[in-house]
């Protein structure tokens, strides 16, 4: 009985046995390679100005939800980086007389993030560090974007950002940590509601709040006059003291 023709062409090409190789896959086209990295290049370019937009919009109003939108401009920020390395590893696979062009715009691309990503955080976090009332998961949200920060900070030791534009972009990031810092100096964390030791974004070990899964917790005392707790049994009496002995003396004991 013939098979269905849905499973016949299962495992294999066009209907082949399954036993049977395939023809080989084409080597994949320089050119289509090449168009294809172009285009992750025009949506890098496109997400670097949204980003931009991003960030105006956090400074709009940094003392209502600033941080939060502040978050949504660095996790733009995060998907260029994430798109670049991947845009990277598509030239190193073409020619180099293919690939030039577009590592050059490639790198222009990343300088200029990484100078609207310094800059913007710069002027945010200089009018956040003065709110006067901070909203709650402040320390955990500032935890977070301060190990970001410390990621792009070591794209600035590369030497193509050597020089006095470099150098300021350097202490201009290193100020930024110091801000940071100092918000998150300025809130607790939130107490750690989990059944294990949890790690801050500072290194430091918070306890769980509640008991530890697999230990019997105590059971809850029970309601009515049972509930209270029974009184300490008593001492049991001291055993009198014995009175001295009292005698009389006589000649006999001066001797």
């Amino acid at each position: 009985m013939p098979l269905p023709p849905s499973r016949r062409s299962a495992g294999s090409p066009r209907g082949q046995p399954p036993g049977r190789p395939g023809p080989a896959a084409a080597p994949p086209d320089p050119a289509a390679r090449r168009r294809e990295a172009a285009t992750m290049l025009i949506r890098l370019d496109e997400m670097l100005r949204t980003a931009g937009d991003l960030a105006a919009a956090a400074r709009d109003r940094v003392s209502v939800g600033g941080l939060t939108r502040y978050r949504r401009f660095t996790r733009k920020v995060r998907d260029f980086f994430a798109l670049a390395a991947l845009a990277d590893e598509k030239l190193e696979a073409l020619p180099p007389d293919l690939a030039a062009p577009l590592a050059t715009a490639l790198d222009r691309l990343h300088a200029r993030m990484v100078l609207v990503f310094v800059e913007e955080s710069a002027a945010f976090f200089a009018i956040f560090v003065r709110v006067k009332h901070l909203p709650i998961g402040t320390h955990e949200m500032c935890g977070l974007e301060l190990r970001g920060l410390l990621a792009i900070r070591g794209f600035l030791d590369d030497p193509r950002y050597e020089g006095e534009r470099g150098l300021a972009l350097r202490g201009k990031a290193d100020r930024i940590a110091e801000l940071m810092r100092a918000v998150m100096a300025r809130i607790p964390p939130l107490p750690d509601f989990g059944d294990l030791p949890s790690v801050g974004p500072k290194g430091s070990v918070n306890k769980p709040i509640k008991a530890a899964r697999g230990r019997p917790a105590a059971p809850p005392p029970a309601a009515g006059p049972a509930a209270r707790p029974a009184p300490p049994p008593a001492a049991p009496p001291a055993a009198p003291e014995r009175p001295p002995e009292v005698r009389q003396l006589t000649l006999d004991d001066f001797q």
